[in-house]
């Protein structure tokens, strides 16, 4: 007897156990109810539908989370769970109040009481019952509506393509399309929009356009296009598919833009910003330039061998004297633009002019070991112009020229007015091989003739007193050796 009575209890337990198993692995909202208008038992889905805990939720009548314009109504259908007059389940929508204040539609089916317990299944209908209501109907008309309204007013014209139909012609244009292109909608509706295009076309633009067309995907380009009186504009112009629950393109929409001033602004820009760039490279060598873009204050760099080069027009006062000041300056520019050239010519830095007085650098400010070769071939070009100039002008001056290698330190200093300048004892140096020289000659301290020696011919002029130096051995530079020579 005790035997049977155990196994009685436990085939309970059991059972037990098993309910209360799908009680709470339903996907729909399962409550036990007391006659005494509270919750008794729920599951979780009601927490992850309202957002209310189970505790909260058992804590208040639940007719408290009904919806105040249901109340009327639910009251009458839980009248209904009192009759006992057939086991046909209440079935009935009402609203229900989440925890942030919005409301759920629960569609319910409802046991009748039977000791004081009604059992009821809920399932969360909210999209269904909106989207069925009329109130829904009257919205979705106004958004429509407004919708409509918003692409009249917008200032970007924007077409549809059917894609479903042969070459994709237009079946709709708003206004703005009409006020950029000058196309109304009965000269445009049923044709491809390609008649936008012209011979100045961008063509890459159109490949990419029609390559993503072909791919059903977005796309923005930038094409110049003509309107009805033939006048260009910029179109910046946006495709996007349109696909249906079949996931089928039906349609593209595009969006197009008059760009044209910005074009132009950003042209005139580019154009100034090419002019600063080209006046900035010539004040200053182009890495000095980028690096001065990229930080502020002094920028400056050791360079371990140079060759420096300092040139002066030796009878320049006199002339000045004997020519008017504006067609002074303007031979003294033909000069140093004929120098310039050289200087690009061998690859040599310019740095500055000091009056009548020229200065060049090689190997700076990127280092390069024919630094004194191609200050070298420079000196021996600029002495050939100063004799074209000398004949073209009938005047009687010449140039003086000295060159000398070694280590210096080269950048620019201060926050205004930059210049690329050099400092060092070399420079020192290769200025007083210029200011000691002799007119038409080109003299040049031993440090350059023995990098210089196997390529170039030379005269030893001896020692000289230089300030601040004592005797100096120097030499002449007078041209370039011949390759037997060289091989010899």
């Amino acid at each position: 007897m005790n035997s049977s009575c155990e196994e009685s209890e436990q085939n309970l337990a059991s059972r037990s156990a098993s309910l209360q198993a799908f009680f709470n692995l339903s996907p729909d909202l399962l409550c036990i109810r007391s006659n005494d208008g509270y919750f008794q038992e729920l599951n979780s889905v009601w927490k992850t539908t309202l957002g209310w805990t189970l505790e909260e939720l058992r804590s208040y009548p639940w007719l408290e989370f009904v919806h105040p314009d249901d109340i009327a109504f639910t009251l009458d259908m839980e009248r209904q769970c009192y009759i006992k007059v057939s086991h046909t389940p209440i079935q009935f929508k009402n609203r229900y109040r989440c925890r942030d204040g919005s409301y759920r539609w629960l569609s319910w089916r409802l046991s009748t009481y039977e000791n004081g317990l009604s059992y009821g299944i809920a399932q969360d209908v909210t999209e269904n019952s909106w989207r069925g209501s009329e109130a829904y109907r009257t919205e979705l008309q106004e958004m429509v509506k407004l919708r409509d309204q918003a692409i009249d007013a917008s200032s970007v014209g924007i077409t549809i393509a059917d894609a479903r139909l042969p070459d994709m012609p237009l079946i709709y244009v708003n206004p703005a399309f009409e006020v950029i292109t000058g196309y109304s909608p009965a000269e445009v509706l049923g044709s491809n929009c390609r008649f936008l295009q012209g011979e100045k076309t961008h063509q890459p633009a159109v490949t990419e356009l029609r390559a993503a067309i072909k791919a059903g995907e977005n796309c923005t380009v930038t094409l110049l296009n003509y309107r009805k009186d033939g006048t260009p504009f910029w179109n910046e112009l946006t495709i996007s598919p349109i696909y249906d629950d079949d996931n089928r393109l039906t349609h593209f929409v595009g969006i197009q833009a008059d760009i044209s001033a910005r074009v132009r602004a950003e042209t005139a820009l580019r154009i100034e910003k090419n002019k600063s760039e080209k006046l900035l490279l010539n004040i200053l060598p182009q890495p000095i330039a980028e690096q001065l873009k990229q930080s502020e204050g002094s920028l400056a760099q050791q360079f371990d061998a140079v060759t420096i080069l300092f040139a002066d027009i030796v009878g320049f006062t006199p002339l000045s004297t004997q020519m008017p000041p504006l067609e002074l300056i303007n031979f003294l520019n033909q000069i140093f633009s004929a120098f310039d050239q050289l200087a690009q010519k061998h690859g040599v830095e310019k740095i500055k002019t000091i009056g009548d007085a020229y200065m060049a650098a090689g190997g700076l400010p990127i280092m390069q070991d024919n630094h004194a070769e191609a200050i070298a071939n420079m000196a021996l070009d600029m002495q050939q112009a100063i004799t074209h100039f000398q004949a073209q002008q009938g005047e009687s001056f010449q140039i003086r020229i000295g060159i000398n290698t070694g280590p210096v330190v080269a950048g620019v200093i201060g926050i205004k007015k930059f210049i690329y300048d050099l400092w060092g004892d070399a420079v020192n140096v290769a200025s007083r091989m210029e200011s000691l020289g002799v007119p038409g000659k080109i003299q040049v301290t031993t440090a350059t003739y023995e990098r210089l020696k196997d390529k170039f011919a030379f005269e030893k002029r001896g020692a000289i007193p230089v300030k601040g130096k004592g005797e100096m051995t120097t030499y002449w530079l007078v041209g370039r050796k011949s390759i037997d020579s060289m091989n010899s």
